[in-house]
């Protein structure tokens, strides 16, 4: 059974968050068709192993001036532990404890597995960009045009979800 933690990234998380992300993606940069994000500089969370290695991390951009957290990346090394549902769970929990009105996010249109990962935690399809991927592979090469399966990676995939109205 695998144990993790997981905390608030820090400045002491940096330097492996850069090789995290160069080894899931080749670099850090996530590249959208409304922006660019170094995401070993962002705000967010990691899981750590029992040897305080990274094996998971969400980071974020919030929009303090519509109240919305963009949920800019979400990986975990490995699959069906929990190490995924509990960054988004964190990230949730804090941006509802920030204020914040709403989550949102991008992925791309090969990726079925996401889709049902974030559907199960309440996140509706709310629009679609089709051939966005496109300009994004201007900026970034390295964007493969088919995934593993063989699926065209072209568009963009916007999902949203609303958070509990805070009373008091």
């Amino acid at each position: 059974m695998i144990t993790f933690e997981m905390e608030r990234i820090s400045d002491e998380h940096r330097k492996e968050l850069k090789t995290f992300f160069t080894d899931q993606w080749g670099d850090c940069r996530m590249i959208y068709s409304h922006g660019e994000y170094d995401c070993s500089e962002m705000e967010g969370f990691v899981a750590l192993d029992g040897d305080d290695t990274i094996i998971g991390a969400v980071t974020f951009f919030d929009h303090e001036e519509t109240g919305e957290r963009e949920i800019i990346s979400l990986d975990s090394l490995i699959e069906r532990r929990g190490i995924g549902g509990g960054l988004m769970e964190l990230a949730e929990h804090d941006a509802y404890s920030s204020g914040l009105k709403e989550l949102c996010l991008v992925t791309t249109n090969d990726n079925v597995h996401a889709l049902g990962f974030y559907q199960k935690r309440g996140y509706r399809l709310t629009g679609i960009r089709p051939d966005a991927v496109r300009s994004c592979r201007d900026k970034k090469p390295s964007i493969p045009k088919k995934n593993k399966d063989g699926i065209a990676i072209r568009d963009e995939w916007q999902l949203r979800k609303t958070l509990p109205s805070r009373t008091g």
